[in-house]
């Protein structure tokens, strides 16, 4: 074998290596999304204390305030502000850093979700909005003075930072009060008001606008769409170069047994 094919070889087995691992990495993405799918489909409970819940609500009135970023009004606000450093790495190839600035939130301290005649509370620090839902996201060389980030907070961002090019990022999702909304988490078990905590296996409590049915079709159509994407580049991409160099060689071959 010459040096040429070895080094072909070599490089080819590390592109197969690279995006079987990536297409790996995204078929387990997609089965995570499916089994939370088949785990928020369950039919809903009844609203007892320490139970799960799975319930269609709706998002209850409250003050308003206005969003720090959007300046929009609403309910409630979460502002998440992100510093990206863009910079060359030791092997002289593109790469990016990401640091958080700050991550705010507005609103009353509980919001409140009306299912039928009960009221249960989310605390608003616990709100972890879906991803999308109302966010907007913008990209830019410098913050707005509205958002008064101080220089103490930029300096902390950037401590841990590569040096290189930066940005900054901010994503601001709010929600307001008639939404209609599904819930998945579970009651504390304790006297008082009915207030939610994380769903044992969500790992948080889910508000999500909409029904249960869009929520699971959500999930299914995301989690059936990185599992295909994985097989594509696993199986697709992937062996791409050493079929092509399979290929040549045959081709070199067929052409010395012509001769």
């Amino acid at each position: 074998m010459s040096k040429t094919i070895a080094l072909l070889l070599g490089l080819a087995m590390f592109w197969l290596t690279g995006w079987a691992i990536a297409g790996y990495f995204m078929h387990l993405g997609g089965a995570d999304l499916l089994a939370q799918a088949d785990h928020v489909s369950t039919p809903a409970t009844l609203l007892e204390r320490g139970a799960e819940v799975r319930a269609e609500g709706t998002i209850a009135a409250g003050p308003s305030v206005v969003a720090p970023f959007s300046e929009r009004p609403c309910l409630a606000a979460v502002t998440y502000i992100g510093i990206i450093s863009q910079y060359r790495d030791d092997h002289d190839q593109p790469a990016t850093d990401h640091g958080l600035v700050r991550r705010s939130r507005v609103g009353p301290t509980e919001l409140g979700i009306t299912v039928g005649d009960a009221r249960l509370e989310l605390p608003l620090e616990q709100w972890v909005p879906a991803s999308g839902d109302n966010a907007k996201t913008q990209y830019m060389a410098e913050l707005p003075a509205r958002l008064r980030v101080t220089h103490e907070e930029l300096a902390a961002a950037r401590e841990h930072l590569h040096a290189g090019t930066t940005q900054f990022e901010v994503q601001e999702s709010t929600i307001d009060a008639g939404t209609r909304v599904f819930v998945v988490g579970r009651l504390q078990d304790r006297d008082g008001a009915l207030r939610l905590e994380a769903d044992p296996v969500l790992g948080r409590v889910e508000l999500f606008p909409g029904s249960q049915d869009e929520l699971v079709q959500k999930l299914r159509g995301s989690g059936n769409g990185l599992r295909i994407a994985g097989l594509i580049v696993g199986l697709g991409v992937g062996p791409l170069p050493l079929s092509i160099l399979g290929l040549v060689l045959l081709r070199r071959r067929q052409k010395r047994s012509a001769a």
